[in-house]
């Protein structure tokens, strides 16, 4: 029956050599097996490649792992990267079958088998063979051979690699970024220099190395670097400094123009470093900071947290800032959010340190914009009325009730029925038609228990 699938795999519809592969899955490392399927990674369907590289993957011998090695030489793209997938996926197999072709004549086969050993279990016969590749006459190889002794976590030749930082100008971020992964080994002042290249790319490199490290030496080196140091590192810089701040006892002076930078950083595309630009801002809190922080609000669920926590501890600033925000720019929505999470997370509701006035045109803003925000905030906006003056609560629940939502009446409905139905007779008699069932009987048992012949003036 073998014999009859092997047959098979020569026929020429796809179909049946698919089905033929399958059923030699429990003959997987059948020598002939192997053979008919390292062949079928060549054929032009797709499943058939796939079915074949699965039944060398299974066996994943030093034999299957020989066999399609031959193909990493492909001049076909796709079967080249077939057969590179495929010896990944075999695992330690794979490393002995591939270390011939890091000598041959072609410099791309000798990068890809380089590429493919760091993905890959490494042995000492690999390490010692990628580390001969160091002075290969092609840069390419060269690259790949000092990332990948990197990966193979070669630190015996980290020493050789640091020599070639100032010998071979290419191979500078692959050398910055092997010796990042060899942190103890590595020197700190190493990195500090190479955040002084010329090269940005070099640059970004060593601050990404930089960044991992949490020495309270560093800061001042990076505060100093931070006027000099390109576009491209720049926020890398600034998110060390930040966390460095954070995370160590720091005597270092906090230098003024550290503002400006992380200002700009609050436009970047990556929320990371928006975030560390709000951390960071905490060290410079003003009225120019606190409105910036809150016109770069709403860009992420995360971002608005960070922008949240640092405004929270200025509640008497950043109230007062929202409203400001929204008059000049025309927006209401993201600042009246704001508001409503700050008032949200003040400590125990304790607005002492917010003046009646404020808190009174926060309400009114809040209110007259009701229908602008989402059913969550609408909601979290009544149940924060309370640090309200009397009349500015009353103001928030008339807006619940004349909302469109459901969810946001009833509560409303509630909050009406603890305040006093008297301040809202108009509003009542409106929802006594409302749509809703529950809703209507509501509002009529509230309206029922105002004197007879009152009306409320809206």
């Amino acid at each position: 029956m073998k014999r009859n699938l092997i047959e098979h795999l020569h026929t020429v519809a796809p179909s049946e050599k698919r089905n033929a592969l399958e059923a030699l899955y429990d003959h997987c490392c059948d020598d002939r097996v192997l053979e008919a399927a390292a062949e079928l990674l060549t054929d032009p369907d797709r499943g058939v490649r796939e079915a074949a590289s699965h039944i060398l993957v299974l066996c994943s011998s030093e034999k299957a792992a020989s066999l399609t090695a031959v193909y990493i030489s492909s001049g076909n793209i796709v079967v080249r990267n077939l057969a590179g997938d495929t010896l990944v996926r075999m695992g330690k197999p794979a490393t002995r079958a591939l270390l011939p072709y890091l000598d041959s004549a072609d410099k791309d086969i000798r990068k890809f088998a380089v590429d493919l050993i760091a993905l890959l279990p490494s042995t000492t016969a690999a390490v010692s063979k990628v580390a001969g590749h160091l002075d290969d006459p092609d840069p390419n190889v060269v690259c790949a051979s000092i990332d990948a002794l990197g990966s193979m976590h070669a630190e015996q030749y980290l020493q050789r690699i640091l020599t070639l930082f100032d010998k071979l100008d290419y191979a500078k971020p692959n050398i910055v970024n092997t010796a990042a992964m060899f942190h103890n080994e590595a020197r700190l002042q190493f990195f500090v220099e190479a955040l002084s290249d010329e090269d940005p790319v070099v640059q970004l490199a060593a601050a990404e190395a930089l960044s991992t490290r949490r020495d309270g030496v560093l800061l001042k080196v990076l505060l100093a670097k931070l006027e000099t140091v390109s576009d491209l590192a720049k926020p890398v810089v600034l998110h060390s400094i930040v966390v460095l701040l954070e995370s160590t006892d720091h005597s270092v002076e906090i230098p003024r123009s550290l503002r400006q930078h992380l200002l700009a950083m609050l436009d970047d595309s990556d929320p990371t470093y928006i975030r560390a630009a709000v951390r960071g801002l905490r060290h410079f809190i003003d009225d120019d900071v606190l409105a910036a922080l809150v016109s770069h609000a709403g860009k992420s669920e995360s971002v608005d947290n960070a922008i949240l926590s640092v405004l929270r501890d200025y509640p008497e600033n950043a109230i007062p800032v929202a409203l400001a925000y929204s008059r000049s720019s025309g927006e209401v929505v993201r600042p009246a959010i704001l508001i409503i999470s700050l008032i949200q997370n003040m400590p125990g509701k304790d607005t002492s340190g917010v003046s009646t006035d404020v808190l009174d045109e926060a309400a009114s803003f809040i209110a007259d914009n009701f229908t602008s925000l989402d059913a969550e905030a609408k909601i979290t906006a009544l149940g924060v009325r309370g640090v309200f003056v009397a009349s500015s609560a009353v103001k928030l629940i008339r807006a619940g009730l004349r909302d469109p939502e459901s969810a946001v009446k009833s509560l409303a409905l509630d909050l009406a029925a603890r305040t006093g139905p008297q301040f809202f007779g108009y509003e009542l008699q409106i929802l006594k038609g409302d749509y809703d069932e529950e809703i209507r009987l509501a509002a009529t048992a509230l309206v029922l228990q105002m004197k007879p012949g009152f009306q409320d003036q809206d």
